[in-house]
């Protein structure tokens, strides 16, 4: 009986630590959007990457749509940049513009950068405390 107890304890404790690892996650709820000019026709393309010093955590999101709005410039398109809070406190993210493929992952050979700065409040959404993007002088 106490073998039966303790088989059926041990089952219980395992499902119920399984739910509440996969059972229970959701999608981080976006609460900023940025868009940024972008011609990956040519390969480019912004990579995103987070700052060291971070107390919180934001989710990034990137959807890249053609658009005409910065073909001035020389831009095929946009890229949509979705955030969403993940871990409460202060958290920043860098943007790099580079050719995905050539890129050698140094900060000083990106062409463009943008920079953000956010607050993630205990119920996860998010307000933008600073940003800061230089474009690049050419697409």
């Amino acid at each position: 009986m106490k073998r039966l107890l303790k088989k059926t304890l041990l089952f219980a404790l395992t499902a119920l630590l399984f739910a509440s690892f996969f059972g229970c996650a959701k999608k981080p709820e976006v609460t900023y959007v940025d868009t940024l000019p972008c011609d990956q026709a040519s390969g480019f393309t912004w990579v995103a990457r987070a700052g060291g010093d971070n107390t919180g955590e934001v989710y990034i999101g990137q959807t890249y749509r053609d658009d005409e709005t910065y073909a001035f410039m020389g831009a095929s398109g946009v890229l949509e940049n979705a955030f969403a809070g993940v871990v409460p406190g202060i958290a920043t993210v860098r943007l790099y513009y580079v050719h995905a493929l050539d890129w050698d992952g140094s900060n000083s050979s990106a062409e463009g950068t943008a920079y953000y700065e956010f607050m993630v409040y205990e119920d996860l959404t998010i307000r933008l405390l600073y940003s800061e993007i230089e474009l690049p002088d050419e697409y």
